[in-house]
C-alpha cells in the first residue's frame, strides 16, 4: 500500500500547487531525490536541503549563499510532508526565502492533502480488490470456503444469506460496463470483473429477479456499446451462487448460438438447449442429429426447415404457423406431411415434434 510518494503523485503535486504559486515547486522522496518538478533539469537529483528536512524533522531554508555551496539546491523554502506523523517526503519552493516564506505553509498542506486524497482513493481501491476476490471465491466454489472469506465478508458486512441471482454482462469494453453497472447496484449488490465480462450478483430482498434483469438490459441497450446479459437462477444464499453463475453462462452460450440477434439470455428460457448442450458430445445424440441432416439434403431451398421452426415456434398451431409463413393452411398440411416421408417423424405428433426439436437445436449448439 502507498506509504511513500511516488513520482506521479509528486508531479501531480508540483501541477497543482504551481497553477496558484509564481514560483518552481520541487517534490522530493523519503531518500532526498527529486522525484517532481516544475524544471525538468533537476529531476532525479539529490536535494541537499531535503536531506536536511529529512534528518531534523523541520522545515529548512536555503539561501542564495548557501545554495552556492551545496549539491543540486537553489535557494528557497523545504517543508516536510506528513501522513500519520511521519515525514513521506519534502515540498520545496524555489526563491529567496524572504519572498516565499509565507506560501511554504500553504504549499505543504496541500501536497499532504493531495497525499491524504490519494491514499484514501488507493484504500478504496484495495477494497475493491478484497471484495471482488470474494466474489472470485463465490462464482469458483472449487473447495471449501476458508476462515478467510468469512472474515472478508464480515469486515465488508456481505450478507451471505440473502437470495442472489448471477447476471453476466459481455462488451468489448469491459470497464464502461462496469461504470454502466455501478449505476445500478444497491448496497447488498456484488460485482465483479471477469476476463471477458462483468459478473453481478443482484441481492433480491426487494424486488423480482425478472424486473431487474429487465431493468438493466434496458439500460444496456440505450448505451452506444454493444452487449450481451445473461442471468442464471435466483438462489437462496451463498451456497448455490456458484451454480447460478455457470447457468448464466450456459443461457450466453447457448443462447448467442440460437439467438445471436438476441441481447438477453435467461436460462429460464434455455434449460433444454443448455441440457443438450452440455449432452452433446455423448453418442446417443448423434442419431437425433440424422433427422437434421436428412432434412437439410432434401431442403435444398430451406422451406422446410423454416416451416418446421415455425410451426414449433408457435406451439403447433397450424392457422398461426401458416400466417407467420404467409402461406396457405394446405401447403402447410403438405409440407408437414414431406417432413414426415424425409424424417420418419410426425410433426403432428407431440414426441415426434420433440425428437425433431431436439434435432434442430443440436444442429444449432453441437
Amino acid at each position: 500500500m502507498l506509504r511513500y510518494i511516488t513520482k506521479e503523485l509528486a508531479q501531480k503535486i508540483v501541477c497543482r500547487t504551481m497553477e496558484i504559486i509564481d514560483c518552481n515547486i520541487n517534490v522530493m522522496n523519503e531518500k532526498g531525490v527529486i522525484i517532481g518538478s516544475g524544471d525538468k533539469k533537476r529531476m532525479n537529483q539529490i536535494h541537499e536541503g531535503a536531506l536536511m528536512v529529512l534528518k531534523n524533522g523541520s522545515s529548512y531554508e536555503i539561501t542564495q549563499q548557501q545554495a552556492d555551496s551545496l549539491r543540486g539546491a537553489k535557494p528557497g523554502v523545504n517543508l516536510p510532508i506528513f501522513f500519520n506523523g511521519e515525514i513521506v517526503g519534502v515540498v520545496g519552493l524555489t526563491g529567496l526565502p524572504e519572498q516565499i516564506r509565507n506560501y511554504g505553509e500553504l504549499v505543504r498542506m496541500a501536497a499532504e492533502m493531495i497525499f491524504q486524497e490519494m491514499i484514501l482513493i488507493e484504500e478504496i481501491q484495495w477494497d475493491e480488490r478484497l471484495k471482488e476476490e470474494v466474489v472470485h471465491q463465490l462464482l469458483q466454489h472449487e473447495k471449501p470456503l476458508d476462515a478467510l472469506f468469512f472474515e472478508r465478508a464480515n469486515r465488508f458486512n456481505i450478507n451471505l444469506y440473502l437470495s442472489r441471482m448471477a447476471l453476466i454482462v459481455t462488451a468489448e469494453n469491459r470497464h464502461n460496463v462496469m461504470k454502466l453497472v455501478k449505476k445500478y447496484i444497491a448496497n447488498n449488490d456484488l460485482y465483479a470483473m471477469l476476463p471477458d465480462g462483468v459478473v453481478l450478483l443482484k441481492s433480491l430482498e426487494a424486488g423480482s429477479a425478472s424486473s431487474y434483469a429487465e431493468q438493466l438490459e434496458k439500460q444496456l441497450r440505450a448505451s452506444d456499446f454493444p452487449y450481451k446479459l445473461s442471468a442464471g437462477s435466483v438462489q437462496a444464499d451463498f451456497k448455490g451462487l456458484h451454480v447460478s453463475y455457470q447457468q448464466a453462462k450456459d443461457a450466453l452460450a447457448v443462447g448467442s448460438k440460437l439467438h445471436p440477434e438476441a441481447g438477453f439470455y435467461s436460462y429460464s428460457d434455455y434449460q433444454i438447449p443448455i441440457l443438450l448442450h452440455q449432452r452433446a458430445g455423448f453418442q446417443e445424440n448423434h442419431d437425433l442429429l440424422h433427422h437434421y441432416e436428412k432434412l437439410k439434403e432434401y431442403d435444398k431451398k430451406k422451406e422446410l426447415i423454416e416451416t418446421l421452426t415455425t410451426y414449433i415456434e408457435e406451439n403447433g398451431e397450424g392457422s398461426t404457423a401458416a400466417k407467420k409463413l404467409f402461406i396457405h393452411r394446405n401447403t402447410l398440411s403438405y409440407r408437414l406431411d414431406k417432413i414426415q416421408d424425409i424424417t420418419g417423424k410426425d410433426p403432428r405428433k407431440v414426441k415426434d415434434l420433440f425428437e425433431l426439436y431436439v434435432a434442430l437445436l443440436l444442429s444449432k449448439i453441437s
